[in-house]
């Protein structure tokens, strides 16, 4: 009986231990919630946009796809805004080293952006969706739900075209 129980809780643990591994970025999948700073020092939180579609966008500005793709995301905001039941969120890879604060507002600035940046200084969001190229974009549809990703460089077009999918 003591070998069943031991091997029962071995067979759970090691169960969920990989559960959150393989759920991360699993179409269909309930997405997790994450909260980071945005430039402005404010808390944000993927679950302040429930109801809406959500598209999350993981980037560094040292990462040359990522900065080709970045005028694209920026016009797909300005259209986005109109609409107001789909938000753009630009998740900086912010470490510290490659990518500080100064450097992602002075980027943000040159290239006179207006999309809304947050900053994942911990790699708290990074890690909850597995992020491990970028960029890497994800769509959540109004519940939450992961319906879109691509891993590398895409364009306004092929999101937009994801978005009109999921609605």
């Amino acid at each position: 009986m003591k070998k069943l129980m031991i091997g029962l809780f071995a067979a759970f643990v090691i169960i969920f231990s990989f559960a959150p591994v393989s759920f991360a970025l699993e179409l269909g999948a309930q997405a997790g919630d994450f909260e980071v700073e945005d430039l402005k020092g404010n808390i944000v939180k993927t679950s302040d946009y429930k109801g809406k579609i959500l598209i999350i966008n993981f980037w560094a500005t040292w990462c040359p796809p990522c900065k080709k793709e970045m005028p694209d995301f920026d016009l797909l905001d300005k259209e986005l805004k109109k609409t107001n039941n789909v938000v753009l969120l630009a998740v900086n890879m912010t470490d510290g080293k490659r990518d500080t604060k100064s450097k992602v507002e002075s980027f943000i600035k040159d290239n006179n952006y207006g999309m809304k940046v947050l900053l994942d200084s911990e790699g708290k969001a990074a890690k909850l969706y597995e992020i491990k190229w970028l960029p890497t974009t994800v769509i959540l549809d109004s519940k939450g739900i992961i319906r879109w990703q691509v891993f590398g460089e895409t364009t306004k077009e092929a999101v937009l075209k994801a978005i009109k999918e999921i609605k």
